[in-house]
């Protein structure tokens, strides 16, 4: 059986690649995977997981701490964590033994596996009970896995998702979804929430350019393009009721 591809590998870059090199690696990948562009309902599928697998790998690149961890995991070493260049035969035979017990750094990539699993079993339990419909203690089982486990953009939408149909928050509503959009750039059902959320809020203006951000990416979105239209009604029909409104005043009816 083939090993797993490392996340460098998915996002085809070295282990030695510096955080603008990963950076610019998973936008190419993203553009070019996004299952938005995808030609059928099968490549969207494939897109859409090797999608999954690009975010998830730029997510613990890109933050220094976690990429360490990770590197150590894999028994890599990054630009910022290897040795300095020069120390070779005497200095390398004298390195340290290698010792037996596990290392600070091992013990700390296991707590982080095991936290991560808690988050996914929330996070399952979660949308489980979602379906059901009881929102209200989705939104608790949304808040436990990102405790557990904050690298996930989907975790984020979730919750945010959940706390505006259970109307708790439009403030945490946009902030777990901008985290998950920061998160997942790519990603345009993020995008699309965050401006429902903006609309519901009051925030129209806002709204119509993410809506039209969604749009610059995929001219044929159903929803960006549903959503844009119900903005121009709204405005139209507000201009209709200000422009009848000066008319009635002028001829001298009250307001």
């Amino acid at each position: 059986m083939a090993a797993e591809p490392t996340y460098y590998e998915i996002l085809g870059v070295t282990p030695n690649a510096s955080e603008k090199d990963i950076k610019e690696a998973y936008y190419k990948r993203a553009r070019d995977l996004h299952p938005d562009k995808a030609r059928n309902e099968d490549e969207k599928k494939k897109n859409e997981a090797l999608f999954a697998d690009v975010s998830k790998a730029y997510n613990v690149l890109k933050d220094k701490t976690r990429r360490e961890e990770y590197n150590h995991s894999i028994g890599a070493s990054s630009a910022s964590t290897s040795a300095p260049k020069g120390k070779s035969g005497a200095a390398a035979q004298h390195k340290k033994p290698v010792p037996s017990k596990k290392t600070e750094p091992a013990r700390s990539t296991e707590r982080t596996g095991e936290r991560s699993q808690i988050a996914k079993k929330s996070f399952t339990k979660g949308m489980q009970i979602l379906k059901s419909g009881d929102v209200e203690r989705a939104v608790k089982y949304f808040e436990a896995a990102i405790q557990n486990d904050d690298s996930e953009a989907v975790y984020f939408y979730r919750l945010a998702h959940a706390m505006l149909q259970s109307k708790k928050s439009f403030t945490k509503s946009v902030d777990y979804c901008k985290r998950a959009v920061e998160m997942d750039p790519y990603n345009m059902e993020y995008k699309l929430l965050l401006g429902e959320i903006y609309e519901r809020a009051g925030g129209l203006s806002r709204a119509k350019e993410l809506y039209e951000e969604i749009l610059k990416w995929d001219a044929t979105h159903e929803k960006a393009l549903s959503r844009l239209k119900m903005l121009s009604d709204k405005s139209g029909t507000k201009e209709k009721k200000s422009f009848f409104a000066g008319l009635f005043k002028k001829l001298g009816g009250k307001k």
